[in-house]
């Protein structure tokens, strides 16, 4: 089987438990601290391991004390980064979340957030069914350089733009949906990038332009999806949330997971619907094995 390439963050998580977001100049105590793996390409990529499916990440470790946390955290996991820099440290997300589980993000990039095409030389276009890229890689400084490494591949494109689809350029959003990518966000994120006020309207406008599947997660409701010509909801399923870190990227990466092994989409969305329900039920981004063991798929 041909390996999925991500283009995405492998970044050091502070989980931070607070009652409540705090208001500016107040005095709030934390209910517990923990540190974590997280990154957009390292939670998608892991529901894929998961499955015991090849999957390659690009993001860079690099040199400093976030980077020794965050390698010490990988090799625990006998994870072994694709590339090594020397010349930055990496970043950290300092992840506040709240007594209902909701999550708001503070980060600080690093290393993780830079791409450069000769990383990527010995990588064989035959060998890779899928790229996969985060909106946050495509809205930094090597963007340009991201598009113009899947303009040379001509390999199938799974994008997954995030929240921050509203800082990414006009013209590198132009050129990404050129090139047809699935497409993978949040009901609020496509209403508020197409000016659109329901779901199916939003996703079949996103359609138009990338002429290939749009997914939509709706929280604990299901996910959405059109192929341009069938739109549908697929029914979600109810956990007690923990946190929601993370959510979404378990499920573009069991959707990932469910391309590779050729299922047909409703399938595909029911079971990314699954994972991301376990994973709101944990602390944190990553299921363990026996975590993930645990869902009836």
């Amino acid at each position: 089987m041909n390996k999925t390439l991500f283009i995405g963050s492998v970044v050091l998580d502070m989980i931070v438990h607070v009652d409540h977001l705090p208001k500016l100049k107040e005095d709030i105590n934390t209910t517990n601290i923990k540190f974590s793996i997280g990154g957009c390409g390292y939670n998608a990529s892991s529901i894929v391991r998961h499955f015991h499916l090849p999957a390659v990440c690009t993001s860079p470790i690099g040199t400093g004390r976030f980077a020794d946390i965050l390698n010490d955290l990988l090799t625990d996991r006998n994870y072994q980064p694709l590339i090594k820099i020397d010349d930055e440290d990496n970043g950290c997300c300092i992840c506040l979340v709240n007594a209902s589980g909701e999550r708001t993000f503070l980060c600080q990039h690093g290393a993780e957030y830079q791409f450069k095409k000769s990383w990527l030389k010995d990588v064989c276009r035959d060998d890779l069914d899928y790229i996969y890229v985060s909106g946050l890689e495509l809205e930094e400084k090597d963007g340009d350089e991201i598009l113009d490494y899947l303009e040379e591949m001509h390999v199938p494109v799974f994008f997954a733009p995030g929240a921050r689809i509203m800082h990414i350029s006009e013209e590198r959003m132009k050129r990404m949906l050129a090139l047809h990518p699935i497409i993978h966000l949040n009901e609020d994120e496509i209403t508020a990038y197409t000016g659109c006020e329901t779901i199916s309207h939003a996703a079949q406008r996103l359609h138009d332009k990338s002429k290939e599947l749009v997914i939509v997660t709706c929280g604990e409701r299901g996910a959405y999806y059109t192929d341009g010509n069938i739109g549908k909801l697929i029914a979600g399923y109810k956990n007690k949330v923990a946190d929601t870190i993370g959510a979404g990227d378990s499920h573009a990466g069991a959707c990932i997971a469910g391309l590779k092994m050729k299922m047909g989409i409703e399938d595909i969305i029911k079971m990314a619907n699954k994972i991301s329900s376990k994973v709101v039920g944990i602390e944190g981004s990553e299921l363990s094995e026996e975590e993930f063991n645990e869902i009836s798929l």
